[in-house]
């Protein structure tokens, strides 16, 4: 169950071997927070089946969720190896598990494994090149085409079509209002691309028609990734 996320799966198996008892699994449901900024990392976490989304906070008391972490990536990891101190907020947004480890033991394996510091350098380059991408995309497109990409994003990290998310939740993502959002989901209700239910939630019923319906930041962000992966690191050893 661990190595179905992608960083833990990248691990040598002596060393993973080695860790494994130091992993325990957690079950958490929807909006349980990981950690706060201001806060020291001390446990970090690698979902399997659940999805977290990072929300940062101005000094005005303003907020916004910027990314969606799922079975590819980790939280806390790039502050347990820095400054060790939050600045965002993690929020379990689709329940499922993770597993945890303390900061500590996940330095000790960093350390000890090559596989995975090249694993986390190209994770960290993806997020960079989708932070950059995601910039350029609330400029240049429209709110239907960014809440295709966002939902069909949500679904892959997910691993089904049907979301457990709210409008207040996509309009938090995508940086508008919740009216706004609900608008683009009547479009795409209307045409039978998805269903909103009633109590919440939206399911993906053509998923290659919203594909159609998505900016081209998704498909440029897959081609990103996918060179990304397949690609050497190259050495910054003196």
């Amino acid at each position: 169950m661990p190595r179905r996320n992608a960083l833990i799966a990248s691990i040598e198996p002596d060393h993973w071997a080695a860790y494994r008892d130091r992993f325990s699994p957690v079950e958490l449901d929807r909006g349980v927070t990981l950690h706060q900024p201001g806060e020291q990392v001390e446990q970090v976490q690698f979902p399997t089946t659940a999805v977290v989304v990072l929300g940062v906070e101005t000094v005005a008391g303003e907020s916004v969720n910027v990314a969606l972490l799922g079975k590819e990536g980790a939280v806390g990891v790039f502050e347990a190896c820095g400054s060790r101190q939050v600045y965002s907020k993690a929020t379990v947004q689709f329940g499922g598990t993770l597993w945890q480890t303390s900061a500590a033991n996940y330095r000790a394996l960093y350390d000890s494994s090559s596989s995975l510091r090249t694993a986390m350098h190209k994770y960290v380059e993806s997020l960079m090149v989708e932070a950059r991408q995601y910039v350029a995309c609330n400029a240049l497109h429209s709110v239907e085409n960014r809440l295709a990409r966002t939902l069909l994003d949500a679904a892959d990290k997910f691993g089904s079509p049907k979301l457990p998310i709210t409008q207040v939740a996509l309009a938090q993502l995508l940086g508008v209002q919740r009216t706004t959002v609900a608008a683009a989901v009547s479009v795409f209700q209307r045409t039978g691309q998805i269903r909103s239910g009633r109590g919440g939630g939206i399911e993906i019923l053509e998923p290659q028609r919203l594909a159609q319906s998505a900016c081209s930041c998704r498909e440029s962000l897959a081609f990103a990734r996918h060179d990304i992966q397949s690609r050497e690191i190259a050495s910054c050893d003196a």
